[in-house]
């Protein structure tokens, strides 16, 4: 059996997002048959990682890190190529593997293209993000040749794809944010229950205007609770009660892109708000939001203007067409899949 290493952001990431989707790519890669592990690599700068170490809320996630298949020895920016024999195929993605310039320094950032890995391996791509849909010219300088040299290259945003294109000769394919690969009741299957109670959820670490405001209306008209899954910017929860408690929500106001992806999943009526004063630019974080909005005609749900919020109780997923989104799962997998096998 073939030995898959991936690279993305989930070393020490106390994030939902970041550690829900590698549980899931690793969990959709060894379903189609291959030994999979995440390759455990240290990739953020120094302060970013003392503030995820020494963030409240950290104990939630690690219990949930360590269940994840990955490497036993931490690899670094100056020893990641030792460990090239170790896998037959490398991963890089999903999140926002060619973005977070902030976190992300220029050094590491060719290791998220698999910079490290020699051509006579198969280098893969996987719902690449760049949180928006383009990176600054002295990014894309540092990041192109090694985009360029992977052997398959498929992009989370559909919006990116033109902008990815200017760095790499050959196809470039959207798929699904390795989340939405597995499908309700995959999620089911490790989601933590909540209390059972009416509830409004909110997920908002960023504490974006409007928010807070927007879910006390709410419950003021409804009755219902307000119970929130980041207080102070800590998760109060861990990733499988981060599940359990989007799937069982009334309504859910979140600024988050996973938070997001999960909502549309469980069918649970949410807006999301604005996290950037630009939202339209490409290079802002909204663009990841609104593309995914997009992709499942739900642009309705997205807060463009907070003196003018969309009415909560508009949210429906009639609409979804289930056989195209099932469809997009195949085509997500089947891409993986011939990926690997090539």
């Amino acid at each position: 059996m073939k030995k898959v290493g991936i690279i993305t952001l989930y070393y020490k990431n106390y994030n939902y997002g970041g550690q829900l989707g590698a549980y899931a790519l690793q969990k959709a890669i060894a379903k189609l048959g291959f030994h999979c592990e995440q390759i455990t690599f240290k990739w953020q700068n120094e302060y970013t990682l003392q503030a995820y170490e020494s963030a409240k809320g950290a104990e939630h996630f690690r219990t949930f890190s360590e269940s994840i298949p990955h490497s036993e020895r931490l690899y670094t920016v100056s020893d990641i190529a030792e460990c090239v024999d170790d896998y037959d195929i490398f991963v890089c993605g999903s999140d926002q593997i060619w973005g977070l310039p902030w976190v992300i320094s220029d050094d590491i950032l060719p290791c998220m293209a698999l910079s490290f890995v020699p051509a006579s391996k198969t280098k893969i791509a996987y719902a690449a993000s760049m949180g928006g849909a383009e990176i600054e010219p002295d990014r894309k300088n540092i990041l192109a040749p090694h985009v360029n040299s992977l052997d398959f290259v498929s992009v989370r945003e559909k919006s990116a794809i033109p902008f990815v294109k200017t760095m790499k000769n050959g196809d470039i394919t959207h798929v699904l944010d390795p989340v939405m690969l597995l499908d309700k009741s995959g999620w089911d299957d490790i989601s933590a229950t909540p209390p059972e109670k009416a509830y409004i959820l909110t997920y908002d670490l960023r504490d974006i205007t409007g928010v807070q405001e927007y879910a006390e209306a709410l419950s003021k008209k409804y009755g219902y609770e307000i119970i929130s899954l980041a207080t102070a910017g800590a998760a109060t929860v861990g990733p499988k009660e981060f599940v359990g408690y989007i799937k069982h929500a009334k309504y859910f106001i979140t600024s988050a892109f996973h938070g997001a992806a999960f909502a549309i999943l469980y069918k649970v009526p949410f807006l999301v708000f604005p996290v950037s004063d630009n939202p339209q630019d490409p290079k802002s974080m909204d663009s990841r939001l609104i593309a995914l909005l997009d992709t499942f005609g739900l642009s309705s749900c997205y807060v463009y203007d907070t003196s003018n919020i969309p009415n909560i109780d508009d949210v429906t997923f009639h609409h979804i067409d289930e056989s195209k989104t099932s469809a997009f799962r195949h085509n997500s997998l089947q891409f993986l899949k011939d990926a690997l096998e090539s």
